[in-house]
């Protein structure tokens, strides 16, 4: 395949998505902080899963600060249903926090998701996201809570806001901060690939969080940190976009991210160029 541009991939992802029906909202961000698209980058979207992203990360500055133990064990009880595994593991009674937090990133586990919000509070997050800046983005109601969005609440992030969280993340990871790096290796551990992993060549190390909702329009999210010789922070937000486009099109947004990173694209069939 012929060499593609970095500016030619961003630019491609713009022209692809100002032509879907829907909103797109996008950020990339290098390695050294700067901008290098900014698509709707403060537009408010539905977050689905992505809101895990500062819920885990408000617990874990916690555990540092000596409020929560990861050895905590809290019961199951109630369980929801979507992503996880949690629904079927009937026999499983306690969990410890950390084996919640590993299911809540890892494999998007909303059972864990609730017992964590229990844990640790909305009103803990919203004080950590003020703290850092984010002054959009709410955890307003557990996952599932049908009665909280017939009232309307709904969990809402930016792009740039959330760019900024994983920004964070990556700079403090860096310098040594071991309730970072804690995220950063689950974020690391996500095994969902179908958005922004979609078209990433093999080396690229992709750290992210991602969600998606079909009722009643279709948001499909992604949000990471895409490594090669770099690393570039990724954030693709859409809604009422159908998941046949949206997740080729946060693909692109990927492989744009890790060329931006460094990495070698020349090994990809032109065909997923193409059909991004």
């Amino acid at each position: 395949m012929a060499s593609v541009g970095a500016v030619t991939l961003v630019d491609r992802f713009r022209e692809r998505a100002g032509a879907c029906d829907g909103r797109v909202g996008a950020v990339l961000i290098g390695s050294e902080g700067q901008e290098v698209l900014a698509l709707d980058a403060d537009g408010v979207y539905a977050a689905a899963s992505v809101i895990k992203l500062p819920l885990v990360m408000t617990l874990y500055e916690d555990v540092k600060e000596g409020r929560i133990s990861l050895e905590e064990r809290l019961p199951i009880g109630e369980r929801v249903g979507g992503s996880g595994v949690l629904r079927e593991l009937v026999d499983v009674s306690a969990m410890s926090v950390r084996d919640l937090a590993v299911l809540t990133m890892e494999v998007s586990d909303n059972t864990a998701t609730n017992h964590l919000i229990d844990r640790v509070g909305a009103d803990r997050v919203h004080e950590r996201l003020r703290s850092w800046g984010c002054t959009t983005t709410a955890l307003r109601r557990k996952l599932f809570d049908d009665d909280a969005r017939a009232r309307g609440l709904e969990n809402v992030m930016t792009p740039r806001e959330t760019a900024a969280l994983l920004r964070r993340v990556r700079e403090r990871a860096g310098a040594g901060d071991e309730a970072s790096a804690r995220v950063l290796r689950l974020l690391e551990g996500d095994q969902n690939t179908q958005r922004l992993g979609s078209f990433l060549p093999r080396g690229v190390v992709l750290a992210h969080k991602e969600g998606w909702l079909s009722d009643p329009e279709p948001v499909e999210n992604d949000a990471g940190i895409v490594r090669a010789r770099e690393s570039v922070v990724a954030v693709g937000f859409t809604h009422g976009v159908h998941p046949v486009v949206a997740r080729p099109l946060l693909g692109l947004l990927g492989l744009a991210a890790a060329e931006l990173a460094g990495a070698d694209l020349g090994g990809l069939p032109s065909g997923v160029l193409r059909g991004a």
